[in-house]
């Protein structure tokens, strides 16, 4: 595919759009006005624009620094660092997908219910480990940074009741401001072991989260608002190839199943974005003009321009039209630069395996995609491509080597050999990869404290 790889060579360059950007910062700060920078220009162009500047002088932050798990699923224990963009590569059945699965696990109990959360994976004896130790529960931790700039770490433990169900037997929840604490609460079995603030009642259901019956106040619901915003991805195009109802399209659904209607929100209310997403597809695409948002009545469907030799105007094809590579591509950069108002921008995205069904050079313009929407999102993703974790912007220190031992998940950072190979330029992550020489640092000690910050 010539004109795949010609294409490449008009990829969007972050770093000129970045030196831009740092011009009209400067000029800013020299007291130069940004609305007579911008007015020589045409109306919508600026209204993009000041939108764009305006969401880059929002700082991003990284929003869980540490994940700590134990028996969930077929993960004893773990200690998993995540950086601005987390790659996790392993072979097939290593515990990749428990691992992502354990974030969206929160995210489901706060955006419903926890029994919601559990039935959605096959009960209480399919979440927790399976192991000759029979154990009767499973735990989570998180450490978190806050958009106000404080630090929180939020922890709970959920196991089998008396009567064959579940309960909440812990949870735990700090707040902290440059290590001064703010407000702590901690719950055992439902009742109130301790709490900063007042209003905290004794006794709580303990078939529920806490976090979830607390969140009116003020710092609990910072920290609700940065869980229960967490999204995660396996894109499906089958679940959106034919027309579907119409949705609110705020956020994109798990399988991209409202995708078309994500598309309207974008093309009406954020248009730099969808900018990026037409710019990327353009370069997968041959020939393609355009992507918009169609409107069928009582459903809803996205819309193809594309050029077609001998003929003056461009040809009109629906997704029902295009090949799934083209669909799955077009639904993670729409999860990759989704905007939504009640997210404040700052999200964490866990995307499952970009690369697959998509061409090479493709998937290399996908990966691009991934790594400037880091810049404004935490993301994490599994992969199993050399290409993708050999990128210029994804370094090895981004790398969590996922491994399964004995039917126990371990997820740990390169070791020193395989990061010294690397610098030295001998071997690169990918070459390691495709001998199975990447191997995990199984010298760091793993230990799972649920109380502690």
């Amino acid at each position: 595919m010539p004109g795949l790889w010609a294409s490449r060579a008009k990829r969007p360059n972050a770093v000129a759009a970045f030196a831009t950007n740092a011009m009209i910062f400067n000029d800013l700060v020299l007291g130069i006005s940004i609305k007579g920078y911008l007015s020589g220009l045409q109306n919508d162009y600026h209204h993009t624009k000041r939108q764009h500047i305006c969401s880059l002088k929002a700082k991003f932050m990284r929003i869980i620094n540490q994940v700590s798990l134990r028996y969930y699923k077929s993960i004893g224990a773990c200690v998993v660092d995540l950086s601005d963009l987390t790659v996790l590569v392993g072979p097939n059945g290593s515990g990749k997908s428990n691992f992502i699965d354990s974030l969206n696990f929160v995210s489901d109990a706060l955006n419903s219910t926890l029994d919601f959360a559990i039935r959605q994976r096959s009960g209480l004896s399919a979440v927790r480990k399976r192991s000759g130790g029979h154990p009767t529960n499973f735990a989570i931790k998180l450490r978190i940074s806050l958009l106000s700039g404080r630090n929180a770490t939020y922890s709970f433990q959920v196991g089998a009741a008396a009567d064959g169900s579940h309960k909440v037997q812990k949870e735990y929840l700090s707040v902290s401001d440059e290590g001064i604490g703010l407000t702590e609460i901690k719950y055992e079995n439902g009742q109130k072991i301790f709490s900063s603030e007042s209003i905290a009642p004794e006794n709580l259901s303990d078939d529920r989260l806490s976090l979830q019956l607390l969140s009116s106040i003020k710092p609990v619901r910072e920290v609700f608002d940065a869980l229960s915003t967490m999204r995660f991805y396996n894109i499906y195009p089958e679940d959106f190839r034919l027309p579907l109802a119409h949705d609110s399209g705020e956020f994109l659904l798990r399988t991209g199943k409202n995708i078309a209607s994500v598309i309207r929100n974008m093309e009406a209310n954020y248009p730099y974005e969808f900018g990026r997403i037409r710019e990327y597809m353009s370069q997968i695409v041959e020939q393609l003009e355009g992507i918009q948002h169609k409107n069928l009545g009582p459903s809803e469907t996205i819309e193809f321009l594309q050029r077609v030799v001998g003929q003056k105007n461009p040809w009109r094809f629906f997704a029902s039209q295009m090949s799934d590579g083209t669909l799955r591509s077009l639904g993670i950069l729409v999860a990759l630069f989704q905007r939504s108002s009640s997210s404040h921008g700052n999200i964490l995205l866990g995307i499952e395996e970009p690369e697959s069904t998509i061409h090479p050079a493709a998937c290399a313009v996908i990966t691009d995609a991934i790594v400037e929407a880091s810049k404004s999102k935490q993301i994490l993703i599994t992969t199993h491509s050399p290409d993708l974790i050999d990128h210029e912007a994804v370094g090895i220190d981004n790398i969590r080597i996922v491994r399964s031992n004995d039917g126990d998940t371990t997820i740990l950072p390169a070791d020193s050999a395989s990061k010294e190979v690397v610098r030295r330029n001998l071997m690169s992550p990918g070459d390691l990869l495709r001998k199975n020489q990447l191997e995990p640092d199984r010298t760091k000690h793993i230990q799972f404290n649920f109380w502690n910050n």
